[in-house]
C-alpha cells in the first residue's frame, strides 16, 4: 500500500471512502467504503474501475498516485464521488466505477495532475454538485455541469471546464532568481521554474516592477533558474533530474546544454528537484572571487548526493567536476540526496549543504579547480541537537572574507513536524563554527514559529541578525536571531499566506524575492534596519 486518501460523506458521517495506491506501480490499488463509521469496509473498485475511457495516460489513475491523489464526496449525495489523479474522475454509483471527466492528455482543456477539488455552494445553504473547482499543476479550473455525460475521450460526453487562471497567480514555483540591484536597476529582471509549466523570465522597464506577463523559455518541469548578475547575458534554466541549459545572449536567447556529460551527475542519486546555484556576490576582477567584468560570475554548484562545481559557468559541459564524497547518510535509498546548497555570502570557498536524510555538511577549500580537493565537515553530530528530518534549505556566511576558515554561522530549515522528532523539535536551527569547524555548536532558533515545515531560509546581509523563514504558511522573519528565544513575525503587507519554496537576495543586497507554490513571485526592498511593521500578534494581523 502506498499513499492513502480518505473522504467522508457530509450527508452521512458514517459513510467514508478510502483511496489506496499501489506502492510499486503508483496506480490505483482500490477504493473502499464503509457505511458504519469504519467498523467494516467493502472494496467498491479496483484499479480497473478507474476507467480511462480512451483518454491517454489515464488508465489506473495515471500511475502516479504518490503525487496527485485525492477524494471528495458530494455534500448532499454519498453516492457521488470525485477522484483525483492525473485526471479527475467521477463516480455516481458509490465508488463502483469512475469515469474520466477531464481527459488532460487527450483533447481536454484541463491541465493534468490534480491536487484539489471542491463543490461550490448553491446559494441556499447547500452545495451544487454540478459546480466544481479543480486545482492542478496548471492552476484552477471550473465547471458548471460536472454531472454531465459519461466521460471519456469524446468532449461531447464530458463536462465543460474553463480556466480561471487569467486573473489569479496559481502556478507552483520551485525556485527563481532576480537580477542585480533589483530595486534600483533601470531594467530589472527575474526568472522562475514552475512545476509542469517550464521556466519563465520577465524584464521590466523602470524601477517599479509591477505584475507582468512572463515568457516561457524552457519546457518540461521548470526547476531551478539562475541569472549571471554582472552582464546578465547567461540565464540558466533547469528541468527535472538536473537537466540544465544556459542562454548566452539574454533571457530569451538560444540555449546550450550545460549539464555534465553522461559520466557526470546523471549517474548519482539526485532529487527530481535537483538544486543548482551560482555565486553572485564576488568582488569584481579580484582573483578567486568568481566574478569578472568581462565574463561575469562563473562559479556554480550542483547538488546530487555529492557537490559538483564549475569555475566556467558550466560552459563547456566538461568543466563540471565533483568536489565532495557522498554527503548523505545514505539511509533513504534513492531519496538520499542533497536538497539545497549555498556558498557563503562573503566567500565562494565555503559551501553549506543540507540533505533529505537529515545531514548538514560544510565544505572548505571550494572552487580551486581540482576535483575532490575540498575538506568537508559533517555538522550533523548524530542529530543529537539538529532534528533528524529533511533539511530543506541552508544558508551560511563567514566572519572574515580574508580568513573564511576562522568562523562561520550557518542556518538549516527543517521540514516535517515536531511530532516526527519529539526529542528535537523546531524548524530553524543555527550553527556556529570555529577554526574550520573543528568546534561547532547548534542552537534551536525557532522561537515562537508555528510547528509547520520550513522550506527556505535567508539571512539579510545588511543586518545579519535579521533572518527570514519561508514556510508552508507564508514568510516569517525575526529582527534578532541572536537572542535566546527569537521572536518571529509573519510578514503580511499583501504577501499571501502560502507555501514559500525558495527565496533569493540580489547582488547589491537591495531586494528579497520569494517564490511561492501557487501565488506567484513577490519582491520586497531589503531593509537596512528593523522592519517597521507592527504586528498585533506574532502570526495574524499587521
Amino acid at each position: 500500500l502506498g499513499r492513502l486518501e480518505i473522504a467522508d460523506a457530509p450527508s452521512n458521517p458514517d459513510t467514508i471512502y478510502a483511496l489506496g495506491s499501489d506502492a510499486v506501480s503508483s496506480g490505483v490499488l482500490g477504493v473502499w467504503r464503509t457505511d458504519d463509521g469504519g467498523n467494516t469496509w467493502v472494496q467498491r473498485a479496483t484499479g480497473s474501475g478507474v476507467q480511462s475511457g480512451g483518454c491517454s495516460n489515464a488508465a489506473n489513475g495515471g500511475s502516479q498516485m504518490w503525487y496527485d491523489s485525492g477524494l471528495l464526496v458530494d455534500p448532499g449525495n454519498p453516492e457521488i464521488v470525485l477522484l483525483s489523479g492525473v485526471d479527475m474522475w467521477r463516480s455516481t454509483n458509490g465508488g463502483t466505477t469512475f469515469q474520466d471527466i477531464t481527459c488532460g492528455y487527450g483533447n481536454g482543456n484541463v491541465h493534468v495532475d490534480h491536487h484539489a477539488r471542491a463543490f461550490l455552494p448553491n446559494g441556499s445553504g447547500g452545495y451544487d454538485n454540478n459546480k466544481v473547482l479543480s486545482g492542478s499543476d496548471g492552476g484552477v479550473f471550473y465547471t458548471a455541469n460536472a454531472q454531465f455525460g459519461t466521460g471519456g475521450s469524446s468532449s461531447a460526453n464530458r463536462p465543460t471546464f474553463i480556466s480561471l487562471n487569467q486573473t489569479i497567480g496559481s502556478i507552483e514555483l520551485y525556485s527563481g532568481d532576480i537580477t542585480a540591484n533589483f530595486a534600483t536597476a533601470a531594467n530589472p529582471g527575474a526568472s522562475a521554474g514552475a512545476q509542469d509549466n517550464g521556466s519563465e523570465w520577465v524584464r521590466w522597464t523602470g524601477t517599479d516592477p509591477a505584475p507582468a506577463q512572463w515568457t516561457v523559455r524552457n519546457g518540461g518541469d521548470g526547476i531551478y533558474t539562475r541569472i549571471e548578475p554582472i552582464n546578465e547575458l547567461r540565464w540558466y534554466y533547469s528541468s527535472q533530474n538536473g537537466a540544465l541549459v544556459v542562454t548566452q545572449t539574454g533571457p530569451n536567447g538560444g540555449t546550450t546544454n550545460a549539464t555534465p556529460s553522461a559520466s557526470g551527475w546523471g549517474g548519482d542519486t539526485l532529487s527530481f528537484v535537483m538544486p543548482v546555484e551560482i555565486y553572485r556576490y564576488g568582488e569584481l576582477d579580484v582573483a578567486g572571487s568568481g566574478c569578472t567584468t568581462a565574463v561575469g560570475c562563473t562559479y556554480m554548484l550542483g547538488g546530487t548526493n555529492r557537490v559538483w562545481e564549475t569555475l566556467e559557468g558550466g560552459i563547456p559541459r566538461s568543466s563540471w567536476y565533483p568536489n565532495s564524497p557522498n554527503l548523505t547518510k545514505n539511509t533513504l535509498g534513492n531519496r538520499s540526496f542533497i536538497n539545497q546548497l549555498a556558498h557563503a555570502t562573503k566567500s565562494p570557498t565555503v559551501v553549506i549543504v543540507g540533505t533529505n536524510d537529515g545531514n548538514v555538511q560544510l565544505g572548505y577549500g571550494m572552487n580551486q579547480g581540482v576535483a575532490d580537493s575540498a575538506t568537508w565537515v559533517n555538522l550533523t553530530d548524530g542529530n543529537t541537537v539538529l532534528p533528524n528530518r529533511p533539511v530543506m534549505d541552508v544558508a551560511v556566511d563567514v566572519g572574515d572574507a580574508l580568513n573564511p576558515a576562522a568562523s562561520a554561522i550557518g542556518y538549516a530549515a527543517l521540514g516535517g513536524f515536531d511530532q516526527n522528532t519529539p526529542g528535537t523539535p523546531g524548524h530553524i536551527y543555527q550553527v556556529t563554527c570555529q577554526n574550520n569547524c573543528a568546534t561547532f555548536t547548534w542552537r534551536d532558533v525557532s522561537g515562537n514559529l508555528p510547528n509547520i515545515p520550513a522550506n527556505s531560509v535567508a539571512v539579510n546581509p545588511n543586518i545579519p541578525n535579521q533572518v527570514f523563514a519561508g514556510t508552508d504558511w507564508g514568510l516569517y522573519y525575526t529582527d534578532d536571531v541572536s537572542v535566546p528565544n527569537p521572536v518571529w513575525y509573519r510578514f503580511e503587507n499583501g504577501l499571501p499566506r502560502v507555501m514559500i519554496w525558495d527565496m533569493a537576495i540580489d547582488r547589491g543586497f537591495t531586494t528579497l524575492a520569494v517564490f511561492t507554490r501557487s501565488r506567484g513571485v513577490w519582491a520586497w526592498p531589503l531593509p537596512s534596519g528593523p522592519i517597521d511593521i507592527i504586528f498585533q500578534d506574532g502570526f495574524e494581523t499587521p
